[in-house]
């Protein structure tokens, strides 16, 4: 057949597109190439060039095709990439054995480079693999993406990033058709086709290929004199690429429809099933016509259609009692040989449910768990739901809400768990629902109805989860009480994680130095043999060990070290693609950086957190706490109004201070002092009568922040250990006692702690007291120590500072901009002023202009603060 010619199309006319692959690749820090553009223009043709002279180049290869059907699974499209023996229930476990296994031992290292074509469709599951073997350098990533489709947020992830490099592939031009069909043809065409053929394609290089097909067969284009030209009295039509399609499908003929639908449900499958599913013959003629294609990677053999606009178009028009017959006879296809391949049970089952709603539970479940590693919450739920309503167990139950909790849908994953302990009889699996049912009413914020609940039992797994509940609702010295019993219990489960309540409790309470000894025994137990095993199977807050100690740290006033500590654990969550991890680590973060005075950076890790829906509402009330408080300190308005928005109301839990708190710096911002005052008292009454010790450490020193040092006498005698503690405490006392000495050591301590904004304030109530008491000199070394320290604070105008600019207003302001300034900040019109110093309004203004730029603000009332003609304390 003539169109036989055309069967596998040359690569023509990338030179520039392969240039810029070679240059990629040649950089060692590359972790990824995608190539994108419009579906036909020849992104998979490009990119097997790219692979190939990656294997020229040393690298073993592998690849895989991410298809619609494929996508129905975790790790569907990849899975037959995975080392033989890789065991996935444990998915975190699984992929760090993975990127072993590809790897290779320390003396003989392997390169890897992965071909995935359309990664558009590749699923979340496989995409978090591929972007963790990437940052562990065990594979480069060749892949293609279709401009224009939506992609999840794993592929996105995987696709961006400064390792990974971009190829734009577009349509041809009218010479580079040309080229391409002379190459194609084996000769070159006539000025009157390729006109013909490059105006109907556009230059796309799929359409080309079906015109070109379609008119050797229909006789149109024939080859005269060496020069392929269109048959006299014949024309290239017009038809819509979709229409062509439909027409090359329809003209393989009956009998090759039912593997040609088999391909566009299941594709790729194997050779045998594909063989079982066709005669031979039928196979090759498919191959010939260019609609399927032969890929053999290793040991493996399979077939796929040549292009995903194929399987687009053969499910448009296949009916769904067909649909549902095809995926059935499939799976016994499968299941008669022994479903082998690891990706088989997986497959069988997302083919079955696609065709009954019904499937294997326990191969379900197991899908289920990596789907929920990767946080692919829909598809997990979809998956753990057609598990539970096959199988009413605990796993299954736990499964299901599970997913439901990832998805903040709390109300139906209680309802299932509920439900599951209505049905189970085993006591065990009772209260492992029991458990899950407790974590989910935790994760709400429900802490009195988790209290209630636990009451009523008395197993030392109910009384180690009151003292989590006891915890969060800031009960910490009950919950301190509540964990002594089960510190030497003989479940270590039991013990350690008593133990990090008990520190937690400890820190919470101001007793850094008594909560690092007792943090000394969970370290021991941590690095104690079979710990990650034991961990992953009972304790869901084993995760927090790291977060506490980086607490501990910036409790205690050592906050470069919490710093760094929560930027390497934040960046390693990213990199693994934990995101509920990294929004946790991202809100300790936030609020070390908010403490060391970085507003902007903490803004930048905290907006994410406290903007989106997450399924632990504590930690998203306190991630929109400090960045209200941020917000407020950068004097952003509308930030500052939006994060206070977020907030839900003030509740009876351990977030409670910090929702008043970043209230009162809303309230301050907004010039409503007796709204601050009274967020400020309620906080410190409240933090008092709960004997809640840092909590009121914080409030106190947030009083004398918002300038209200004189009402926290009350508050300030707390019994807490450790020098930055006991400063932030000094901090209020000096400046409502008017103690100079103390408030220069204060200062000293938060500069020591990496407290910029903390020491710049301090400074800043010194500079005033030589202000206002008449010693210049000192003023003005005072004026020198803020300004050193306020300059690493990313443009922070708090209170205090405005100290700073009336010193520096002293001085920078001429006697006339001083005297139109004053008389501007008191609220007096620039015709009024005019008219008062007979000036002419233009004059008052540019003056006016002249005072902002040296102070450095923009309206009248940030004027009013700098000249300090207005502050809450007066």
């Amino acid at each position: 057949m003539a169109h036989e010619r055309v069967e596998r199309w040359p690569l023509t006319g990338r030179d520039a597109e392969l240039d810029a692959f070679n240059t990629a690749w040649a950089n060692r820090r590359c972790q990824a190439v995608v190539i994108y553009g419009p579906a036909g223009v020849g992104k998979t043709r490009l990119a097997e060039e790219c692979l190939a002279r990656a294997i020229r180049g040393g690298f073993e290869s592998g690849r895989a095709t991410a298809t619609k059907a494929a996508s129905a699974v975790p790790l569907g499209a990849i899975a037959h990439l995975i080392p033989a023996g890789v065991d996935l229930s444990d998915p975190a476990q699984g992929f760090r054995t993975v990127a072993a296994e590809l790897a290779g031992p320390p003396h003989k290292r392997r390169q890897w480079a992965l071909w995935i074509d359309d990664l558009h469709l590749l699923d979340a599951a496989s995409a978090v693999l591929l972007h963790h073997l990437m940052n562990a350098s065990a594979v480069r990533l060749i892949g293609t993406i279709r401009a224009g489709e939506p992609v999840s947020e794993a592929v996105a992830l995987l696709t961006h990033g400064e390792a990974v490099h971009r190829i734009a592939v577009n349509t041809i031009n009218r010479d580079q058709t040309g080229a391409l069909l002379k190459a194609a043809l084996g000769g070159p065409v006539g000025r009157s086709a390729l006109n013909a053929l490059y105006t109907t394609s556009g230059g796309n290089v799929l359409y080309l290929r079906e015109l070109v097909l379609g008119a050797l067969s229909a006789g149109a284009l024939s080859v005269d004199g060496g020069i392929w030209q269109l048959t006299e009295g014949s024309t290239v039509r017009t038809p819509r690429l979709a229409e062509l399609i439909g027409n090359r499908l329809a003209a393989a003929g009956p009998h090759a429809r039912p593997i040609l639908e088999l391909l566009a449900l299941c594709e790729p499958i194997s050779m045998v099933d594909a063989q079982q599913a066709a005669p031979s013959g039928t196979l090759r003629a498919l191959e010939d016509a260019g609609l399927i294609q032969v890929i053999t990677d290793r040991r493996r053999t399979t077939v796929q259609l040549v292009h995903p606009l194929y399987g687009e178009a053969l499910r448009a028009s296949l009916p769904k009692l067909r649909h549902r017959m095809v995926l059935l006879q499939q799976v016994a296809r499968v299941a008669a040989h022994g479903a082998r391949r690891r990706d088989d049970s997986l497959h069988i089952a997302a083919w079955r449910l696609a065709a009954t709603g019904t499937a294997d539970p326990e191969t379900l479940l197991q899908a289920a768990a990596v789907a929920l590693h990767t946080n692919d919450y829909n598809q997990a739920a979809a998956l753990a739901k057609a598990a539970w309503r096959e199988d009413r167990s605990a796993k299954a139950a736990t499964s299901y809400a599970t997913a439901l909790i990832g998805l903040v849908r709390h109300e139906e994953a209680d309802q299932v768990l509920r439900e599951a302990q209505e049905l189970i009889p085993n006591d065990a699996d009772r209260a492992t629902v029991f458990e899950a049912r407790l974590n989910n009413i935790i994760l709400q914020g429900r802490l009195l109805d988790a209290q209630q609940l636990l009451q009523m039992r008395n197993d030392s797994r109910s009384r180690l989860s009151l003292t989590k509940v006891l915890y969060f609702r800031g009960r910490f010295d009950d919950c301190l009480e509540c964990c002594r019993p089960l510190l030497d219990s003989s479940d270590p489960e039991t013990a350690m994680d008593a133990v990090l309540f008990a520190v937690s409790a400890m820190l919470r309470l101001g007793r850094v130095d008594d909560a690092d000894e007792v943090f000394e025994q969970l370290r021991r137990c941590a690095s104690g043999p079979g710990w990650e095993r034991k961990t992953r199977k009972f304790s869901l807050y084993s995760e927090f060990i790291e977060d506490v100690d980086a607490y501990a740290h910036a409790v205690g006033g050592n906050l470069f070290t919490a710093e760094s500590l929560l930027t390497r654990q934040y960046d390693q969550a990213t990199a693994r693609d934990e995101m509920v991890v990294a929004a946790r680590r991202a809100t300790g973060l936030g609020f070390v950086l908010m403490e060391r005075g970085r507003p902007r950076s903490a803004l930048d890790v905290l907006h994410a957190v406290a903007t989106k829906s997450t399924q632990w509402e504590l930690f998203a009330q306190w991630a929109q706490a400090s960045a209200t408080i941020c917000a407020a300190t950068l004097q952003q308005v509308n930030e500052s109004e939006r994060y206070v928005t977020l907030l839900p109301p003030v509740g009876d839990d351990i977030e409670a201070c910090n929702n008043r708190v970043a209230r009162a710096w809303h309230a301050y911002q907004k010039f409503d002092k007796p709204e601050t005052e009274r967020l400020l008292i309620e906080a410190a009454e409240d933090t008092k009568k709960l004997k809640q010790h840092l909590h009121q450490v914080w409030v106190v020193h947030h009083m004398g922040r918002l300038g209200m040092a004189g009402l926290a006498a009350p508050y300030w005698n707390v019994p807490v250990q450790q020098e930055f503690l006991q400063a932030r405490l000094n901090y209020t006392r000096a400046i409502a006692l008017k103690d100079v000495k103390l408030l220069t050591r204060v200062a000293e301590v938060f500069r020591s702690a990496g407290a910029d904004l903390f020491a710049a304030e301090a400074y800043a109530e010194v500079l005033h007291f030589f202000q206002s008491g008449g010693q210049p000199r000192q003023a003005a070394a005072a004026v020198k120590q803020v300004a050193d320290t306020v300059a690493l604070c990313e443009g922070a105008r708090t209170p205090a500072l405005t100290y700073l600019s009336t010193a520096r207003a002293a001085v920078a302001l001429t006697a006339r901009e001083r005297e139109i300034a004053l008389l501007a900040a008191a609220g007096t019109a620039s015709k009024d002023i005019a008219t008062t110093l007979h000036l002419s309004v233009r004059t008052v203004d540019n003056h006016l202009q002249h005072a902002y730029t040296k102070l450095g603000v923009t309206t009248r009332r940030e004027l009013a603060v700098a000249l300090g003609a207005t502050r809450l304390n007066g």
